[in-house]
């Protein structure tokens, strides 16, 4: 299980099983979300305004939501070229941020870049595809 903190969107994620897929997501309360996978297991629970549940010393103690991957790490879990990562991140289409030689993408966002992917017909294969 992991706990974990997002100040820039006050979102605190409970993962029960690390990199799973969610299939579906149903609204428990008002910003609070359960995400099952596609055999209907409860993989993470988000909270939506979580400074609402728990001071903002707390949530300090939490880790950062924000798992960091150089291009090498993303290339390899997304099946996707170097320069193809590069391309997306020079067009705007996958946010990154440059750590003295190296480009670092958040896996969040490339996550979320893959699942608009889908959503358009391109597919995605591996080990992302398997996870859940």
């Amino acid at each position: 299980m992991k706990i974990t903190y997002d100040p820039g969107v006050d979102a605190l994620a409970i993962q029960f099983v690390e990199r799973a897929r969610s299939a579906h997501t149903k609204e428990m309360g008002d910003g609070i979300h359960f995400d099952y996978n596609t055999r209907g297991k409860l993989v993470a629970i988000e909270i939506l305004d979580a400074s609402r549940f728990a001071s903002a010393e707390a949530l300090g103690k939490l880790d950062s939501a924000r798992e960091m991957l150089t291009l090498s790490e993303a290339s390899e879990e997304s099946e996707l070229e170097h320069d193809t990562l590069r391309k997306l991140i020079h067009n705007g289409r996958l946010p990154a941020e440059k750590q003295g030689r190296d480009w670092m993408v958040s896996r969040a966002d490339l996550l979320t870049y893959l699942d608009s992917r889908d959503r358009r017909g391109g597919g995605r294969k591996g080990q992302l595809a398997k996870a859940g």
